[in-house]
């Protein structure tokens, strides 16, 4: 199928609170990657009435509890720490207790504070809030590509989007967190999905599916991302298995947002789950339930590592 660049037309608020007629051009693929968005499944399901992150009840660590590698602010295998940043080539901050920190990341977003492919509310520093692979902070949107038939105020059209997982993306200055920085060293690592601005959805591709992992828009500083069992029509896809909140802590102008007070609280404060042990001793854990254990899991680590793009 050939498809030529087309005007698309939009009805759009005029100030009298009318509807006005405007005509945008695309080029060919872009509406290609909007006609392909189209015709996935976006109603299928619908955002969840409340927010449950499920995972904090039924997550057991692959490798068991002997060893303190699942902690965002384990010491296990410290003495490599160095070296593995050093391979990565990442910055060791301070993740919330520093004025220098938020004025770099408000560096990293006035780089892309005009950049007209993202929209203005769209745009910020977001925290990974629950989820436990060691992830904290990451520009999503002002970082990303967008390739669709998409308007500047972010509430139409469909398309592609696609994430580089190299830059402006901090973990969790761990074992687990330095060895996904260094994986994901490479300017094609990266993550892919689909985007339909009109009901504020999105979804990003796995190895299970197209269709696994959807992100729900509640307001603009806030989104949720939900994983299920299944893709739309397949056994389980109604079954939700993980659960976390995209946070907006930084506007697009590097202002802190109504999220930040939390960020830096669960920053600063020790793990709800501790004994004598922690976090030093690598079996310290082993009294823990799963539950605890994984409650500790989501708590951010005061340093963290991040490869800024800019």
């Amino acid at each position: 199928m050939v498809i030529s660049s087309q005007k698309i037309d939009r009805g759009e608020d005029d100030a009298g609170g009318g509807r006005r007629r405007s005509q945008v051009q695309f080029s060919p693929d872009q509406i290609e990657a909007s006609e392909n968005a189209k015709a996935f499944p976006w109603h299928a399901r619908t955002r969840p009435e409340s927010f449950d992150p499920i995972q904090l009840r039924t997550f057991q660590p692959p490798a068991g509890k002997l060893l303190d590698w699942w902690n965002t602010r384990s010491n296990l295998f410290c003495c490599f720490f160095p070296i593995m940043r050093c391979i990565g080539g990442e910055s060791l901050i301070q993740a919330a207790g520093d004025d220098d920190v938020v004025e770099e990341w408000k560096r990293q977003l006035e780089a892309t504070k005009y950049d007209k492919k993202c929209p203005d509310s769209m745009k910020g520093l977001w925290w990974l809030k629950y989820n436990h692979a060691h992830e904290e902070l990451v520009t999503i949107f002002s970082d990303a590509n967008f390739l669709g038939t998409f308007n500047e105020e972010g509430t139409d059209g469909y398309g592609d989007w696609q994430r580089p997982l190299s830059t402006n993306w901090s973990r969790d200055y761990t074992c687990f967190g330095l060895i996904l920085s260094v994986a994901n060293k490479k300017e094609d690592s990266s993550v892919d999905g689909q985007m339909n601005m009109k009901d504020g959805i999105c979804t990003t591709f796995n190895s299970a599916g197209k269709g696994v992992q959807v992100v729900y828009k509640v307001n603009n500083n806030e989104w949720w991302k939900v994983h299920y069992n299944g893709n739309p029509g397949e056994k389980g896809e109604q079954e939700i298995n993980f659960m976390y909140k995209w946070l907006k802590v930084l506007d697009k102008d590097g202002n802190k947002t109504e999220h930040w007070d939390e960020w830096k609280k669960w920053v600063d404060e020790p793990l709800p789950h501790e004994n004598c042990g922690s976090t030093w001793f690598p079996c310290w854990a082993c009294c823990l339930s799963n539950t605890e254990l994984t409650d500790n899991m989501v708590r951010p680590n005061r340093r963290q590592v991040v490869r800024f793009k800019y």
